[in-house]
């Protein structure tokens, strides 16, 4: 159980931000999958209109990893007037960051009065839009003087597993595995139902494997060296999907009859070698437990993007968290990874497992890596009446 938190800076309820109303797609398998023919600015519209628009929403704030193609031309507008919504739309890119960032973005607009009350939105599709975008061109003096800017993700995985001996294949393995347990076992008991729309026919998100078979996963080939130990089982998969949320004030959301929500204390982002940029995290999370006088045991929550396994267990270890704590529901490994809305993923199983747990005061912390070396974290409190 976290300490209280009477000694963090309080604002107002008309200026306190909170994360709440969260409402996602079922994640679907790039390239193979059910969303692999659905456009994004589609699948996006389509969440918003399912969702109806809440009393008071003033702007639309969107997550997008690659934003060109089909998810162009400031995705969040045009998704809004897709949905019939007559507001103004932005579209922010962080990367993998893209949704958590959008969600900061528009906590910050509640405390400087700009808007009371925001929908906050991630998407992508990892089947129409490629990675590093439909027409990525190297700058030739970066690539120069820094090509470690352009080291591949995988790579980066690679290079934690030599930085981190112990980190072998199997346990590797072994917690990509659970992953995919925790996640079948959280949609079995409809742990998902209140948060997740099933669409184009999926029952789940679509990447999940139950049981996961350890014995084909030890037999698959490195996925990006040779000599490696990270595989597609311990790497996420690439994977469509939305997300949608409210980011508002604590006083809207009482006024809306909202019965709990995640208090929005701090948001943090860093940097670190774009090389191991899996490690993201760490200053990210640790600068925001400095900043408010916090340690590792008083997170009662902790939700962090699984984009390889070797990743999330370093970042562990490099944190002091406490394993149990952390993505209790599943991962990313297993759910998916659909750049550009994983952050309001995050949120929004932070909420849910918060919300079961039922402690008012908590606290939790969602945070993910982000490509070219940089990590975000946010510092939540749970808050139910």
């Amino acid at each position: 159980m976290a300490r209280s938190l009477i000694d963090l800076p309080r604002r107002d309820l008309s200026s306190q931000p909170v994360f709440w109303g969260g409402l996602r797609t079922t994640f679907g398998v790039a390239h193979r999958g059910a969303l692999k023919e659905t456009r994004p600015d589609d699948l996006l519209a389509d969440l918003m209109r399912a969702r109806q628009l809440t009393p008071g929403v003033a702007e639309i704030v969107t997550g997008c990893a690659y934003p060109e193609g089909e998810q162009g031309y400031n995705i969040g507008r045009v998704a809004a007037l897709g949905a019939g919504l007559e507001l103004p739309g932005m579209t922010v890119n962080r990367l993998c960051g893209s949704a958590l960032e959008a969600a900061a973005i528009a906590a910050a607009g509640v405390v400087s009065g700009r808007a009371d009350a925001w929908l906050v939105a991630g998407v992508e599709s990892m089947s129409r839009v490629p990675r590093r975008g439909a027409n990525f061109s190297e700058s030739t003096r970066v690539r120069e003087h820094a090509p470690e800017a352009y080291v591949t993700m995988g790579e980066t995985a690679e290079n934690l597993a030599r930085r981190y001996p112990r980190l072998s294949r199997a346990a590797q393995e072994e917690f990509a595995a659970s992953s995919h347990a925790a996640a079948h076992a959280a949609w079995q008991s409809g742990f998902y139902d209140s948060h997740v729309i099933k669409v184009h026919g999926m029952t789940a998100d679509e990447s999940i494997r139950h049981p996961a078979n350890r014995d084909k996963m030890a037999l698959l080939p490195p996925a990006f060296c040779p000599g490696g130990v990270v595989t597609a089982a311990t790497s996420s998969p690439m994977s469509d999907g939305a997300a949608t949320g409210l980011v508002t004030s604590e006083k809207t959301a009482r006024d809306l009859g909202a019965r709990n929500w995640l208090r929005v204390i701090d948001t943090v982002a860093s940097h670190v070698a774009p090389e191991i940029m899996g490690l993201g995290p760490v200053p990210a999370v640790k600068k925001i437990l400095e900043r408010h006088h916090l340690s590792p045991s008083d997170i009662a929550a902790v939700e962090m993007n699984e984009a390889f396994a070797v990743q999330v267990l370093a970042c562990v270890d490099e944190l002091g968290l406490d394993p149990r704590t952390v993505n209790t529901k599943g991962g990313a490994l297993a759910t998916g990874h659909p750049l550009g809305a994983s952050g309001l993923r995050l949120l929004m199983t932070l909420h849910a497992r918060m919300e079961e747990d039922a402690t008012s005061g908590n606290l939790g912390i969602a945070t993910l890596c982000v490509g070219g070396g940089q990590g975000i974290a946010m510092l939540l409190e749970f808050v139910s009446l």
